[in-house]
């Protein structure tokens, strides 16, 4: 009898023992396990670049190029026979705008192969409506470029050298046209004032548009 227990004694303690080095090694396993995975994720890793703030960049940070502006002359090249009203009459100029191009004070003998600028007429004093009414008086102006028309720094001016000074305007569409009132006013994209106490045009009267650079772009002479 005490045979047997001594044998089951050394059976259960066999059992147990094999118990506990099999959940030692199961344990020892899992640990390995563990950090094998976490060492290849961290290898992998380092192949996988991070991505900078260059790559993020939105197109609001994109520069706006700037608009292109409207050619103001072209170049004729003299042949034998031309003439200052010659030229003027084949490009709808008048000779007046020719010499002030050029720089001329009188009409001068041109010669063949001379370059002589001719304005370009991209702007054109289109009417004024309300002639001696202060609150209809108005000069209409009309862009006759391709493009849009920066008016910033232009002048409109009588013969008395009455002056009005454009803000900074423009003209967006060929054929569109902006106002500018004789009367007080709010400006707009479309109408200006001048902010005059009293009518200035009169039947007779030439208007004068100029460029930045003191240019004469454009003449009307009302009815």
């Amino acid at each position: 009898m005490k045979q047997w227990n001594r044998l089951i004694f050394f059976l259960l303690l066999n059992v147990l023992l094999s118990a506990c080095t099999t959940l030692t090694v199961l344990v020892l396993w899992d640990r390995a396990h563990d950090t094998l995975i976490g060492e290849s994720l961290s290898i992998l890793s380092l192949g996988r670049a991070e991505p900078t703030a260059q790559a993020t960049a939105t197109h609001s940070n994109t520069p706006v190029p700037a608009p292109t502006p409207t050619p103001s002359v072209v170049l004729h090249e003299v042949v034998s026979g031309d003439t200052f009203e010659s030229i003027a009459q084949v490009y709808n100029v008048t000779v007046e705008d020719l010499l002030q191009e050029n720089g001329y004070t009188q009409v001068e003998v041109l010669s063949p192969g001379d370059l002589v600028r001719i304005p370009v007429r991209f702007v054109e004093i289109d009417s004024v409506v309300g002639v001696g009414d202060l609150s209809l008086e108005r000069v209409v102006v009309r862009n006759k470029a391709q493009g849009e028309l920066y008016l910033s720094g232009w002048t409109l001016e009588d013969e008395a050298g009455n002056v009005f000074r454009f803000p900074q305007v423009i003209i967006h569409i060929k054929e569109g046209t902006i106002n500018i009132y004789s009367k007080s006013g709010a400006n707009t994209v479309l109408d200006l004032y001048w902010g005059l106490d009293s009518p200035l045009w009169s039947s007779g009267s030439t208007v004068k548009l100029r460029d930045s650079a003191g240019t004469v772009r454009a003449t009307y002479q009302i009815p």
